[in-house]
């Protein structure tokens, strides 16, 4: 699992009611979407990937890039405590793919705009759907993205919950996302302020970034890095893609020992993995961590990968992948001797304390 912060339940609770009064006018009435239109929005454009193709994510990893010096060290921890898991049913990211001219809109009202990030201000209508839901479990991270590859632009909210009285939202946070653009977010420093470079997540890497999704795997092919999370990242440092840290404080000591968000981890390329038991759709995500890699995107309670997961996907992903799948070849053991850590390049550092 990601951790979450402990108030936000909390405080979702208390302002749910308030919501309804910001609002000022009443959203679109919710009308019933049909079974065809929720499962058009569960899957992408055959063929389309999010983020330029210059983008570091949508890049293959050179024949001769350089290995981080900690490289065995690094992978020792990485693969200590489980193996490889793929988030499906939970703990991941629900997409729902729309058409922004034609999907009702929505105002939505952040809670911790200025803690997490800038983000949506206050009242900002966007696209939703009256079926999305974020993925679970409740009272999690409960991430949720509305993607429109027509506009490459992307709606991301972090535990947001719909009022069903007037259909708009109430989220910890909500941001805009170019997916046109290289998907690298500002890191902190450069921002223009520190809060600009915050996100959903302490990365500030898009939710959208990294996923495996559905339209691939039917497609036989991953061209893409892989978003992957494990449970002891460093905190308080970061690279490139990464624009922020996770940060440490009374819940999360100081670790300076793991990678910093942002590292990429890759999979030898001389491995032979058609000669593996591993399914036919679990060597598609095995040769894309051959050839681009997975970049670390959070922390979470085991060692795991992120695919999309809203309630429609996780129906359809049934018979094609399953969350256990690379467990039975990427075992702590061959994590250790068959992967590496690229080099990692400049850390910079989180945000000061005081600017949290």
């Amino acid at each position: 699992m990601i951790r979450f912060r402990p108030e936000i339940a909390a405080a979702l609770s208390i302002l749910a009611l308030a919501a309804c009064a910001q609002t000022g006018t009443a959203a679109p009435p919710v009308v019933p979407s049909s079974p065809q239109q929720i499962a058009e929005a569960a899957q992408a454009p055959a063929g389309w990937r999010p983020f330029s193709a210059d983008s570091p994510w949508n890049t293959k990893i050179p024949s001769d890039a350089p290995v981080d010096p900690g490289s065995t060290e690094f992978m020792a921890q990485v693969a200590s405590d489980n193996a490889l898991y793929i988030n499906i049913r939970e703990w991941t990211v629900a997409t729902y793919y729309i058409d922004a001219k034609t999907t009702p809109k929505r105002r939505v009202f952040p809670i911790f705009q200025t803690v997490q990030g800038r983000g949506f201000e206050p009242g900002t209508r966007i696209p939703a759907p009256d079926f999305a839901t974020p993925s679970g479990p409740a009272g999690g991270t409960e991430f949720l993205a509305m993607i429109d590859p027509e506009a490459g632009k992307a709606w991301e909210m972090h535990q947001p919950r719909m009022n069903e009285e007037d259909g708009n939202w109430l989220t910890t946070f909500g941001a805009v996302i170019d997916l046109e653009g290289t998907g690298v977010p500002s890191p902190w420093m450069k921002a223009e302020t520190p809060a600009d470079a915050v996100a959903s997540r302490p990365s500030a890497i898009p939710l959208i970034a990294g996923l495996i999704r559905l339209d691939e795997i039917k497609a036989g092919r991953i061209d893409h890095a892989l978003a992957f999370a494990y449970p002891t990242p460093r905190t308080d440092r970061f690279v490139a893609p990464a624009g922020g840290a996770l940060e440490s404080g009374p819940d999360r000591p100081e670790n300076h020992f793991g990678l910093p968000m942002g590292a990429r981890i890759q999979l030898d390329p001389s491995y032979d993995i058609e000669n593996t038991r591993l399914s036919a759709n679990a060597k598609i995500v095995a040769r894309a961590l051959q050839e681009y890699g997975a970049i670390l995107v959070e922390e979470a309670g085991a060692t795991t990968l992120f695919a999309e997961g809203s309630p429609a996907q996780i129906d359809a992903w049934k018979g094609v992948l399953s969350p256990g799948d690379l467990q039975l070849l990427f075992t702590p053991e061959m994590m250790r001797e068959n992967f590496r850590v690229l080099e990692l390049g400049e850390q910079m550092p989180g945000r000061p304390e005081a600017m949290r």
